[in-house]
């Protein structure tokens, strides 16, 4: 069951990944509550045992330059924190390119993806091939 971290976020871990759902993303960073929800991020996912995640993120289609910025600047900066290896991104259409590309952490791999369940698999694998 999901844990709600602020308004537009919640969290659960699956099978060893950490899996943050994000309702709303332009709401969520114009609000300031993406603050609450990284600071969750680096805190979660620096634990030894996780290397791979799975964001979902809602409402992305409307992203604008502020959210890319966002998502440029300073998931960039918590996925270098954390030491996470592998992020899978889902959201509709081409905003999942756009996300996982604007994440320039140089030690994470990143791929988008439109189904949550592929991400899921994907990021599963991923978690697994470091742990061997």
């Amino acid at each position: 069951m999901a844990q709600s971290i602020s308004e537009y976020v919640e969290y659960e871990e699956q099978d060893g990944v950490g899996v943050w759902y994000i309702e709303d993303m332009p709401a969520a960073v114009e609000s300031g509550d993406m603050e609450q929800a990284e600071q969750h991020y680096v805190e979660t996912a620096s634990d030894p045992e996780m290397h791979s995640v799975v964001v979902e993120i809602g409402n992305v289609e409307n992203a604008n330059r502020e959210v890319l910025n966002h998502v440029n600047q300073n998931w960039t900066e918590v996925s270098e924190e954390s030491g996470v290896k592998t992020t899978a991104y889902v959201a509709d259409g081409l905003s999942r390119l756009a996300i996982s590309q604007n994440n320039e952490a140089e030690s994470v791999t990143t791929k988008g993806f439109e189904d949550f369940d592929d991400a899921l698999e994907w990021a599963q694998e991923q978690q697994q091939k470091l742990m061997d």
